[in-house]
């Protein structure tokens, strides 16, 4: 069992963090590097047709890190304020689509590649929250012209018919793809459930690891949980070796390991049958996920 969630994070971290320590020739004092301009200057060609020299290039790196060294700490600041118990920079101004469950319904759409890049979602995301805001602002034009404060199916579709675009047909959603018809709410957070692991042996774990059934939402937190935490041992892992202490590296590592033998699902999963049998309840909801401080 402790292999199983390999095709969903670990092995990714694993080969992140030790192609990150190859790079590294005197850790205890390298900083991250910025982006080279190449790259700075391949990105700013989606913004303009001019030629652009090196020295601007080299410029824009500087620029773009100087406004990155005001970003962060706002970020940060922000993030608090809106939660002082978070552990993880956020995006305090917004709710943004969830990158986990996007990742995973864009690699069940996938045929040519193999796998999807974190700038991949990330586009993905800004695709289809800009592709919704303009859906919005339609239907508020429908709502204003009828007098209407409330969105309604109709106001929708007749939004959608301005913007020349029209409904899923569900027939044809059945017929071409019935997976989204009998999808498993959990599909989307398990690759699919077509890897190592599949919704059913989920279940199964977490029922055996808390000794009681655990709800589907509670199992979906307990994933978001699980991403976010792998997410956090990288990024410390990599900042013990940027300018901090090599040696917290080793405890990140114990981390690592720990989360890849299933021991942080196991150790959050009993805490939610404690709180679960305090309440009386016959199953693990997502309110006794949610009552842990991981």
């Amino acid at each position: 069992m402790q292999f199983l969630f390999i095709k969903n994070g670990i092995r990714e971290i694993l080969l992140n963090a030790v192609g990150f320590i190859e790079d590294q020739v005197t850790p205890s004092i390298m900083s991250a590097k910025p982006w080279s301009p190449s790259h700075v200057a391949a990105l700013a060609s989606a913004y303009t047709d001019l030629r652009i020299s090196g020295a601007v290039k080299q410029e824009m790196v500087a620029l773009l890190v100087a406004k990155l060294n005001d970003v962060v700490p706002r970020m940060e600041q922000e993030t608090l304020t809106h939660d002082s118990t978070r552990k993880t920079l956020d995006d305090p101004r917004r709710t943004r689509l969830g990158f986990s469950r996007t990742r995973g319904l864009m690699i069940e759409r996938i045929d040519a590649v193999d796998s999807v890049s974190a700038a991949a979602v990330t586009a993905a995301c800004e695709e289809l929250e800009l592709y919704l805001r303009d859906v919005l602002r339609a239907c508020e034009t429908v709502c204003t012209n009828n007098s209407m404060g409330t969105i309604k199916p109709r106001h929708l579709e007749e939004a959608l018919s301005n913007l020349g675009v029209s409904l899923p047909d569900e027939s044809q959603d059945v017929e071409s793809t019935p997976i989204m018809v009998t999808s498993d709410p959990l599909e989307s957070l398990v690759g699919g459930g077509t890897g190592i692991i599949t919704p059913a042996i989920l279940r199964q774990m977490a029922r055996n690891f808390a000794g009681m059934k655990v709800e589907n939402d509670a199992l979906e937190e307990l994933l978001e949980l699980y991403y976010d935490e792998a997410g956090t041992i990288q990024h410390e892992m990599k900042k013990s070796l940027t300018g901090g202490n090599p040696a917290e590296f080793a405890p990140q590592l114990e981390k690592l390991d720990e989360l890849a033998k299933m021991g942080f699902l196991s150790r959050t999963l009993k805490l939610a049958e404690e709180r679960a049998k305090a309440s009386n309840s016959r199953s693990i909801t997502i309110e006794h996920i949610l009552s842990i401080d991981v």
